[in-house]
């Protein structure tokens, strides 16, 4: 199975790291899937509805997810069960949010990826840390999501149907659909002339990108791993061309770039 990660973006005021789109994503057409480590995180907030996000477990106390999932005032709570036929183990995360953000703290820029730390040891098989010596250039990556969207038409610019507040009472499933890794040139190109300040934010972080053609991901699932060869590299941060499905490249944290590596191993192994 093949997708093309491309999305739709949302006005979404209070994002962590990027206020002028909403980066947050669902998998459209992939396949129901189990992947024990994947988890689902929905944040509360005061006065107004909860959203849904990923987020994978990589170690018995830690989830990493996309630092947008939470926005400020938000109480996140985390279901690490799934997986088909998983029952529901949702807990409060009580700790305070680890983001990245530049070594030099003078210029307060934060990055789209963040570590969350569960009350307790979780009895769920982590993924593993990503193998950074074999990373997956030009290879097909594994991308997991709470919940598929549907494409109402063959054509790209045609409607997706993807809520992207949680219903009350729905329980997603997992799913799971691979991409190939390619060049980040045309979705650079894109931000550049379409949409500059995203592309100021976004230009400082580290990423790589994923396209293949014939599926997609919209709005309602970020912060999801990006797996290869029973590993992690990436956290599926923000979409390619907001405008239209299938249409360029999606854009993934990653996780072997040395600062990134370097944060995640000493935040969890203190």
């Amino acid at each position: 199975l093949s997708v093309d990660l491309v999305g739709r973006g949302i006005p979404l005021s209070g994002v962590t790291v990027n206020t002028e789109v909403a980066l947050q994503k669902r998998i459209i057409g992939g396949d129901e899937c189990e992947r024990q480590y994947h988890v689902q995180l929905r944040a509360v907030y005061p006065h107004g509805p909860s959203s849904l996000c990923g987020g994978s477990l990589i170690s018995d106390r830690w989830i990493l997810t996309a630092a947008h999932c939470l926005k400020p005032g938000g109480i996140m709570f985390a279901n690490l069960s799934v997986h088909q036929g998983g029952p529901e183990q949702e807990v409060q995360i009580t700790a305070e949010a680890e983001i990245y953000t530049d070594k030099d703290t003078s210029t307060g820029r934060v990055h789209d990826i963040m570590l969350l730390q569960l009350p307790s040891s979780s009895d769920v098989q982590p993924i593993k840390l990503p193998d950074c010596d074999e990373p997956p250039k030009r290879r097909v990556v594994d991308v997991s999501a709470s919940v598929s969207c549907v494409l109402t038409d063959t054509d790209p610019s045609s409607e997706l149907i993807c809520p992207f507040f949680l219903e009350p009472g729905k329980s997603p499933s997992l799913h799971c659909a691979e991409t190939e890794v390619v060049s980040c040139t045309e979705l650079n190109d894109i931000l550049q002339k379409k949409f500059p300040e995203v592309h100021r934010v976004k230009s400082y972080q580290h990423w790589f990108c994923g396209q293949s053609p014939g599926k997609d991901i919209c709005r309602g699932d970020s912060g999801g791993g990006v797996v290869h060869n029973g590993r992690i590299y990436g956290v599926s941060s923000f979409v390619g061309d907001p405008d239209f499905v299938c249409r360029a490249p999606a854009a993934f944290m990653d996780l072997c770039d040395p600062e990134y590596a370097d944060w995640i191993r000493k935040t969890i192994n203190p």
